[in-house]
């Protein structure tokens, strides 16, 4: 992401896909990777997030507060950023490009991004599918979604809540996350084999970035992240 090299903190290349951060941007493995697709699709001759300037040309959306890509792309006019504060009316603009927002009801208007960028959130919004539809919306024709999200390739989605009434009904023990500004957040599910096809269904022609031994000169390791473009 900084173009300055990485630097691994943990030999375990069992738990370097979170663990290990680079000495001078503070990026893990699974930032690094999103930020090699995006700069694939959009500038392929830039060796970093902070070098390119072909970037800046494109409306972004990065739904995660002050992270890595947000501290490198903040300074231009093009590059928004959210997160989800329950005390905080969605769509409420906290900073200049700054907002809260509910991403299963996204309050910018249809086809105003390039790109869309999540982290790790689908598994924590309650109607998935509705965020999907959302993100599908705010981006042109021909945008892109790039996104983490766990996913287990060998089995199907395995739900975790029933959301299907106004009320959560656990239907495992419950399982948390933690790290952002809302603390330790519920995971619904765990994302399967049929996720593909509800991005198909939705409108998305997708693939799976899995990363390849060579990504290790990166500090990518461990890694895969979706790549969706609006069909």
């Amino acid at each position: 992401i900084c173009g300055r090299g990485t630097v691994f903190l943990c030999p375990d290349i069992s738990n370097m896909r979170e663990s290990n951060y680079c000495l001078f941007c503070g990026s893990f493995s699974r930032k690094r990777h999103v930020a090699k697709e995006v700069l694939s699709i959009y500038d392929a001759h830039a060796n970093s997030i902070k070098m390119s300037r072909k970037l800046r040309d494109f409306r972004i959306l990065n739904t995660g507060w002050k992270d890595f890509l947000t501290r490198f792309m903040g300074d231009s006019d093009r590059f928004f950023y959210s997160e989800y504060f329950p005390d905080i009316i969605p769509g409420t603009r906290i900073e200049e490009r700054g907002y809260c927002e509910d991403i299963q009801k996204l309050s910018f208007p249809n086809d105003c991004f390039d790109l869309v960028i999540t982290e790790d959130v689908l598994e924590h919004v309650r109607d998935y599918k509705k965020a999907l539809v959302e993100i599908r919306r705010v981006l042109k024709q021909g945008g892109y979604h790039i996104f983490t999200v766990p996913c287990r390739f060998d089995a199907p989605t395995l739900v975790r809540v029933d959301t299907s009434g106004d009320t959560d009904v656990f239907l495992t023990d419950p399982e948390y996350h933690g790290g952002g500004p809302a603390g330790k957040i519920l995971a619904y599910r765990t994302l399967g084999t049929d996720f593909l096809d509800d991005l198909e269904e939705v409108g998305f022609d997708s693939k799976v970035s899995f990363s390849r031994p060579s990504d290790l000169q990166h500090g990518i390791v461990n890694s895969y992240v979706f790549v969706s473009r609006k069909a």
